[in-house]
Protein backbone atom coordinates (compact mmCIF):
# COMPACT_ATOMS: atom_id res chain seq x y z
CA UNK A 1 0.00 0.00 0.00
CA UNK A 2 2.98 2.29 -0.29
CA UNK A 3 2.76 5.50 -2.21
CA UNK A 4 -1.03 5.87 -2.15
CA UNK A 5 -1.87 9.53 -1.38
CA UNK A 6 -3.98 10.19 1.71
CA UNK A 7 -6.87 11.56 -0.40
CA UNK A 8 -7.49 7.99 -1.62
CA UNK A 9 -8.95 4.97 0.14
CA UNK A 10 -6.83 1.87 -0.36
CA UNK A 11 -8.76 -0.94 -2.00
CA UNK A 12 -7.53 -4.45 -2.68
CA UNK A 13 -8.23 -5.82 -6.16
CA UNK A 14 -6.80 -8.66 -8.23
CA UNK A 15 -4.57 -7.82 -11.18
CA UNK A 16 -4.67 -9.60 -14.56
CA UNK A 17 -2.46 -12.36 -13.11
CA UNK A 18 -5.04 -12.83 -10.31
CA UNK A 19 -2.63 -11.51 -7.67
CA UNK A 20 -4.03 -9.28 -4.92
CA UNK A 21 -2.77 -5.69 -5.16
CA UNK A 22 -3.63 -2.41 -3.46
CA UNK A 23 -4.65 0.66 -5.41
CA UNK A 24 -5.90 4.09 -4.36
CA UNK A 25 -9.61 4.63 -4.95
CA UNK A 26 -11.92 7.64 -4.68
CA UNK A 27 -15.57 7.74 -5.74
CA UNK A 28 -17.42 11.04 -6.06
CA UNK A 29 -20.71 12.03 -7.62
CA UNK A 30 -21.88 15.07 -9.58
CA UNK A 31 -25.53 14.95 -10.51
CA UNK A 32 -26.27 11.51 -11.98
CA UNK A 33 -22.65 10.90 -13.03
CA UNK A 34 -20.07 9.11 -10.92
CA UNK A 35 -16.36 9.90 -11.00
CA UNK A 36 -13.92 7.15 -10.03
CA UNK A 37 -10.35 8.32 -9.46
CA UNK A 38 -7.67 5.63 -9.25
CA UNK A 39 -3.95 5.59 -8.56
CA UNK A 40 -1.48 2.72 -8.45
CA UNK A 41 0.83 4.22 -5.87
CA UNK A 42 4.28 2.65 -6.02
CA UNK A 43 3.23 -0.98 -6.40
CA UNK A 44 4.35 -2.20 -9.82
CA UNK A 45 1.86 -5.10 -9.91
CA UNK A 46 -0.97 -2.56 -9.60
CA UNK A 47 -0.04 -0.64 -12.76
CA UNK A 48 -3.32 0.62 -14.21
CA UNK A 49 -2.24 0.70 -17.84
CA UNK A 50 -1.84 -3.09 -17.79
CA UNK A 51 -4.75 -3.87 -15.48
CA UNK A 52 -7.43 -1.28 -16.21
CA UNK A 53 -9.96 -3.73 -17.67
CA UNK A 54 -9.51 -6.12 -14.76
CA UNK A 55 -9.66 -3.43 -12.07
CA UNK A 56 -12.66 -1.44 -13.30
CA UNK A 57 -14.65 -4.58 -13.99
CA UNK A 58 -14.19 -5.49 -10.32
CA UNK A 59 -15.03 -1.94 -9.19
CA UNK A 60 -18.20 -1.73 -11.31
CA UNK A 61 -19.45 -5.06 -9.95
CA UNK A 62 -18.44 -4.41 -6.32
CA UNK A 63 -19.97 -0.91 -6.08
CA UNK A 64 -22.87 -1.68 -8.45
CA UNK A 65 -21.98 1.25 -10.72
CA UNK A 66 -23.58 1.97 -14.08
CA UNK A 67 -20.55 2.07 -16.42
CA UNK A 68 -22.41 4.36 -18.84
CA UNK A 69 -22.83 6.92 -16.03
CA UNK A 70 -19.31 6.58 -14.63
CA UNK A 71 -16.10 8.35 -15.63
CA UNK A 72 -12.76 6.72 -14.79
CA UNK A 73 -9.69 8.89 -14.23
CA UNK A 74 -6.18 7.88 -13.25
CA UNK A 75 -3.69 9.92 -11.26
CA UNK A 76 -0.14 8.94 -12.19
CA UNK A 77 2.54 10.14 -9.83
CA UNK A 78 5.93 11.01 -11.24
CA UNK A 79 8.18 8.63 -9.33
CA UNK A 80 11.26 10.75 -10.02
CA UNK A 81 9.66 13.78 -8.38
CA UNK A 82 7.07 12.31 -6.00
CA UNK A 83 8.13 14.57 -3.13
CA UNK A 84 7.36 17.63 -5.24
CA UNK A 85 3.88 16.27 -5.93
CA UNK A 86 4.32 16.03 -9.70
CA UNK A 87 1.60 14.00 -11.35
CA UNK A 88 -0.41 13.54 -14.52
CA UNK A 89 -4.10 12.86 -15.11
CA UNK A 90 -5.50 10.34 -17.63
CA UNK A 91 -9.12 9.82 -18.57
CA UNK A 92 -9.94 6.23 -19.42
CA UNK A 93 -12.43 5.24 -22.13
CA UNK A 94 -13.94 1.81 -22.64
CA UNK A 95 -16.62 0.12 -24.68
CA UNK A 96 -18.82 -1.68 -22.15
CA UNK A 97 -20.49 -5.04 -22.64
CA UNK A 98 -22.54 -5.36 -19.47
CA UNK A 99 -20.01 -4.91 -16.67
CA UNK A 100 -17.04 -5.93 -18.82
CA UNK A 101 -14.88 -3.15 -20.28
CA UNK A 102 -13.46 -3.70 -23.77
CA UNK A 103 -11.13 -1.71 -26.04
CA UNK A 104 -9.80 0.43 -23.19
CA UNK A 105 -7.54 3.42 -23.76
CA UNK A 106 -6.35 6.40 -21.77
CA UNK A 107 -6.00 9.99 -22.92
CA UNK A 108 -4.00 12.60 -21.01
CA UNK A 109 -6.04 15.37 -19.42
CA UNK A 110 -4.43 18.54 -20.75
CA UNK A 111 -7.09 21.20 -20.17
CA UNK A 112 -6.29 23.39 -17.15
CA UNK A 113 -10.01 23.60 -16.31
CA UNK A 114 -10.34 19.80 -16.33
CA UNK A 115 -7.16 19.35 -14.29
CA UNK A 116 -8.39 21.92 -11.77
CA UNK A 117 -11.76 20.12 -11.53
CA UNK A 118 -10.00 16.80 -10.89
CA UNK A 119 -7.72 18.32 -8.24
CA UNK A 120 -10.81 19.73 -6.53
CA UNK A 121 -12.67 16.41 -6.77
CA UNK A 122 -9.67 14.64 -5.26
CA UNK A 123 -9.51 16.93 -2.22
CA UNK A 124 -13.28 17.08 -1.56
CA UNK A 125 -14.39 14.96 1.36
CA UNK A 126 -17.69 13.92 -0.18
CA UNK A 127 -17.95 10.43 -1.57
CA UNK A 128 -20.74 8.60 -3.34
CA UNK A 129 -20.17 5.26 -1.67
Amino acid sequence: MTGIPSAFSPIQLHNRLNRPVWIGFKLTQRGKRQLVILTAGEEGAAKLSKNFETFVGQIVREFKLDPEQTDFVELRQDKRDSEAGEHSWFRWHAHWVGTAPMECKADPVTSEAARSYLEDALTRNTAAA
